[in-house]
């Protein structure tokens, strides 16, 4: 259960349930509740990037406090600044997480999930090579040189 004051307790927890959400998300028996998880999952990034924002502030308003284990408080302030820094940089780059996992969760909501699979179609290549071929005149041009071997028009 979340404290909403302990970060340490909360992030502990949360690493906790993203264990359980990793070997959960192995084996899914109800295709619909894959929507529910992508929901979830988008919210928890969401939030996960406000936690790094804040982090990231929190170093940077406390670097002056910072020192080293020896004392050092130049030291220490830098250690502050870079790692609020490197916590804005994860916040940032979180944000394309989260909107990747949005719209796979947009994309999950046009499923509708049935029991028995779809007929089997061609792969997206061999798909794609069947739909040129069927586009392709079978009839070299009477202008143009053809090979004897092969039949292809130069």
């Amino acid at each position: 259960m979340p404290t909403f004051e302990n970060p340490s307790q909360d992030a502990d927890e949360l690493a906790q349930a993203a264990r359980g959400l990793a070997y959960a998300t192995r084996q899914i028996e109800t295709p619909e509740d894959t929507y529910g998880v992508l929901g979830s999952l988008h919210l928890t990034l969401s939030r996960v990037q406000q936690g790094l924002q804040q982090l990231a502030a929190w170093h940077e308003r406390h670097a002056p406090f910072a020192a080293t284990d020896d004392g050092d408080r130049d030291a220490g302030h830098d250690h502050a600044v870079k790692a609020g820094g490197w916590l804005s940089i994860a916040a940032a780059s979180t944000d394309q997480v989260v909107q990747l996992v949005m719209k796979a969760h947009s994309e999950n909501g046009h499923i509708a999930w049935h029991p028995e699979p779809a007929p089997t179609r061609p792969a997206g290549l061999a798909e794609a090579l069947a739909e040129r071929e069927a586009t392709l005149d079978p009839e070299p041009p009477a202008s143009g040189h053809t090979s004897q071997s092969t039949g292809l028009t130069r």
